[in-house]
């Protein structure tokens, strides 16, 4: 799908487009985040460093690229439910029962490995400014203190991500987070509730978070804005303006 200025792609195993992929998680998780260690990266077919692992084979996972340069800007990969469960499983802890009853391992899947490129941020200094605008000289070729919020891709990410969600019958997913981006979803009208204890052993402490898609459209059916037709919408070049929706 497309938005005004980003191309969402699903991209598949054993593609160029996939190896590609796998080449802007290692830039993303291993190179600047240092999240993990590059001498567990395999090399693509062009001899460059990929991110991948054994929940790869059981996800779907798909690209955003800046339409004007084709700059690869985001990143994301839904973990569908398949027998070596959920990326969370092993590192956090779970509370059982789930809060909503009829949450099971054949209905959960799991957002991981979501990524947008540096020149594609927001900055802490973008609070309050206009969000309108093509994102290349708005957020990358302008200083710092002039770059405005751009928040056309992450929404375009979370209706790849709701919409892959419908195709495979997927009405919850779990989400390791952080306090400050959980706080902030919940303040958008994406309801996530906390299903287990803070992690400290990872950077930054983490903890597990559900998220219901019955409980989200509620949520942003409630709010009078066009988010929700926007997730909804199967038609390109649909995104909410100013006027309509919420910063990001």
């Amino acid at each position: 799908m497309e938005t005004v200025y980003f191309r969402f792609e699903e991209v598949v195993l054993g593609t160029p487009a996939y190896e590609l992929y796998l080449e802007f998680r290692y830039e993303i998780f291993c190179k600047e985040l240092q999240r993990i260690a590059p001498s567990s990266c395999p090399l693509s077919s062009n001899g460059r460093p990929m991110e991948t692992d054994q929940y790869d084979p059981h996800s779907r996972h798909f690209m955003a690229y800046h339409k004007a340069t084709g700059n690869s800007a985001a990143s994301a990969r839904v973990i569908l439910p398949n027998p070596i469960g959920l990326n969370v499983t092993p590192r956090y802890i779970i509370d059982r029962p789930l809060p909503y009853p009829d949450a099971t391992d054949d209905n959960t899947g799991e957002i991981s490995r979501m990524a947008i490129a540096p020149q594609f941020r927001r900055r802490q200094e973008d609070r309050d400014k206009p969000f309108q605008g093509d994102p290349e000289p708005e957020m990358s070729c302008q200083p710092e203190i002039n770059r405005r919020r751009q928040p056309e891709l992450v929404l375009g990410i979370y209706r790849e991500i709701y919409l892959l969600c419908q195709q495979e019958n997927i009405r919850y997913c779990m989400a390791a987070m952080d306090n400050r981006f959980s706080r902030l979803l919940n303040t958008l009208g994406f309801p996530c509730v906390p299903v287990g204890p803070v992690n400290e052993n990872v950077q930054p402490p983490r903890r597990v978070y559900l998220i219901s898609a019955l409980a989200m459209e509620r949520s942003l059916s409630q709010r009078g804005t066009c988010t929700l037709s926007f997730l909804q919408a199967q038609d390109t070049n649909n995104t909410p303006t100013s006027s309509n929706i919420r910063p990001i």
